[in-house]
């Protein structure tokens, strides 16, 4: 392992001192822009493809301050002030994409964290053919204090005349605080991950799809943005990096998931290995900057060997989570900026997942 301060000293600090690093990670980062947890910038979007509902003057009570930090161990660092001011960056919105006028008895609506430009825009491109054969809206942010984006989202598919609603968890992550909460909108599970935010409300029959974090042609795209790279596979090191999610549990499902893209890619491409990592964007900073430490020390240690490196990542566009990456591995490898929704088999995957849906739908109906 890497000689850094990280690793020689995370045994020795107490839980006081992770808590005030983190107090003073916020700090930094809100100088430097802050994360793009859900952030838009309108200035670049296309608004004649939106309909926008951004709820604003939400104010939290104690209990709902007390509960976020319950759940979010990061915020148990924070001021109600910081919290405030985080939640006013993590914005929602909805729109509509492709044939906005399209009626049809299908309909989609797609769910994302949302992200800064260009990944809002490369989002809703890649969403564009779906949009032209059956009525198709998006939601974005991560609906810690309200869910009414999401529900609007919905209420126009309905008025377009969908009886089914094919909803489509857009993220790169089965196990996540993210899909945990949109799982409470949609009435599967009884917990919300931040706050009890008002249920979904429809007359139409909603069927829910995977994420497409598990689905082979993830790993498909990954090969190829690998192959775009490579000169000499019997040479190189490639390392797949992932956003991640908080807890060591949830991080080891999605590492197990990526084990298995990793293989695909070792056996596919003729690589020397293939390992994987998440950063685990959202965790306390010392958990993440332990895992940056691991991904650059397996690059250096290639490197040190004779070997090339190549990195991929599980993004779904060019958002400020690649950014960081791309900062986190400066100069160890040969960074793949690209996201997988920018691949054209990402249409592939979403029509796979529509077409299983439809077909649910139509024999539950019979």
């Amino acid at each position: 392992m890497p000689t850094s301060l990280t690793h020689l000293t995370i045994k020795k600090l107490t839980q006081k001192s992770l808590w005030l690093l983190s107090a003073l990670a916020l700090t930094l980062n809100a100088h430097a822009g802050g994360h793009d947890k859900g952030e838009m910038d309108h200035s670049q979007m296309d608004h004649s493809k939106m309909d926008h509902s951004q709820p604003g003057g939400h104010q939290m009570s104690p209990e709902q301050m007390k509960e976020l930090r319950a759940k979010i161990p990061l915020y148990d660092s924070y001021t109600d002030e910081q919290i405030m001011a985080g939640m006013a960056r993590m914005k929602n919105t909805w729109g509509k994409v492709g044939d906005t006028s399209l009626k049809g008895e299908v309909g989609i609506i797609a769910l994302a964290h949302g992200f800064k430009e260009p990944g809002n825009s490369q989002f809703i491109e890649r969403y564009e053919r779906a949009g032209k054969k059956y009525p198709t809206t998006y939601a974005f942010g991560m609906a810690m204090m309200t869910s009414d984006t999401i529900q609007e989202a919905v209420s126009a598919l309905e008025d377009a005349g969908a009886k089914t609603i094919v909803v489509i968890p857009t993220t790169t992550a089965d196990n996540s605080t993210l899909v945990q909460q949109w799982d409470y909108i949609f009435d599967k599970t009884d917990k919300s991950a931040y706050l009890d935010v008002p249920r979904v409300k429809s007359k139409a029959n909603l069927v829910w799809t995977d994420t497409p974090t598990a689905n082979p042609i993830m790993a498909e795209i990954m090969l190829d943005y690998a192959k775009e790279l490579s000169t000499n596979p019997s040479n190189e090191l490639v390392i797949i990096m992932g956003h991640g999610p908080q807890s060591a549990v949830d991080n080891e499902k999605e590492l197990e998931i990526l084990r298995k893209h990793a293989a695909y890619l070792k056996a596919e491409g003729g690589f020397m290995d293939v390992r994987v990592r998440n950063v685990q964007d959202d965790s306390l900073p010392i958990i993440r900057a332990g895992n940056v430490d691991v991904i650059r020390y397996w690059a250096q240690s290639a490197a040190a060997e004779g070997r090339d490196v190549i990195i991929v990542h599980t993004a779904l566009t060019q958002s400020n989570v690649v950014k960081r990456m791309t900062k986190d591995v400066e100069g160890v490898g040969k960074f793949n900026n690209k996201g997988l929704m920018q691949h054209e088999r990402f249409d592939d995957w979403i029509e796979e997942v529509v077409s299983n849906a439809s077909k649910e739908a139509m024999a539950s109906n019979q």
